[in-house]
């Protein structure tokens, strides 16, 4: 899916996208549950508007041009997650609102759960390429799984 930027603020965008999205798998060991604030966004803009991961979250957008591809954003957030944050935080003139809170936390837990599942599987190569597991990395995964787990909300 595109979505047009034509008019709006990519610092708003940017913020309300990564405020809602979550960290997973390896983006865990960076993940900082701190919510960005536009200003943030806008300075993050200067630097670059190409994002894969930032700070741990999944991101997967270009912010250069007049559209936004979400295709990558919606894989690994969910189906219409970027539509539906760029939205709220243009209706709300909030980026990181309760219902983009609660999005981020939920998808957080569920990526944790996911991700604890997962800490017990080695890497392996077959036919089809390699399998990263976590195995490996697993005595430094475990502390953010377990502050997510723990976290208010």
């Amino acid at each position: 899916m595109e979505i047009s930027l034509k008019g709006m603020n990519k610092a708003v965008v940017l913020a309300a996208l990564y405020n809602a999205s979550k960290p997973q798998g390896m983006g865990f060991l960076q993940y900082d549950p701190t919510p960005m604030t536009v200003e943030q966004a806008r300075q993050l803009l200067e630097q670059c508007t190409d994002f894969d991961y930032l700070k741990g979250r999944v991101m997967k957008i270009d912010l250069s041009g007049d559209t936004l591809n979400t295709w990558g954003y919606d894989r690994d957030n969910g189906e219409g997650a970027a539509e539906r944050a760029i939205n709220e935080a243009t209706q709300s003139d909030d980026v990181n609102s309760a219902e983009i809170q609660g999005k981020h936390r939920q998808a957080t837990e569920e990526s944790a759960a996911d991700l604890e599942s997962h800490l017990g599987d080695k890497t392996t190569v077959h036919d089809g390429g390699i399998h990263l597991g976590f195995d490996d990395v697993a005595d430094e995964l475990r502390p953010k799984i377990d502050a997510v787990k723990h976290a208010e909300g």
